[in-house]
């Protein structure tokens, strides 16, 4: 009797489970996360012509920080598309994803074992 019972709690839990998932590929589809994943991909289209900019080109440093920012921008967005901000703790969590894609290049000053924003050859 108590493994049918086992079996019966197990498979409920299974169907709860894919309800769960069920639900979340549901919210996914939603009609917000559509639109914010458009109005994302508008935003890659219009910062990579605008870091195309000669004046961009021109300052390593102005091009190392648009790069940085837009980076930030693009994960934070990204990541409220995902959860679909609904409380301010939300806020919380997509702030920290924009940090983390805006420090995702620190590891190429690591490879340089360099701080300056020259092109060199790291593996020679």
């Amino acid at each position: 009797m108590k493994t049918r019972i086992d079996s019966y709690v197990l498979v409920l839990f299974m169907m709860a489970s894919g309800m769960e998932k069920a639900h979340a590929l549901l919210q996914s589809c939603s009609t917000d996360s559509l639109v914010g994943s458009l109005g994302l991909g508008v935003f890659c289209l219009v910062a990579d012509k605008l870091l195309q900019f000669p004046i961009i080109q021109q300052n390593n440093w102005l091009r190392a920080l648009s790069d940085n920012a837009i980076h930030g921008v693009i994960g934070m967005w990204s990541w409220a598309v995902v959860i679909g901000i609904k409380k301010k703790t939300n806020f919380g969590e997509v702030i920290l994803a924009g940090f983390l894609a805006s420090v995702i290049d620190v590891d190429h000053f690591f490879l340089a074992r360099s701080l300056s924003l020259e092109v060199r050859n790291i593996y020679g």
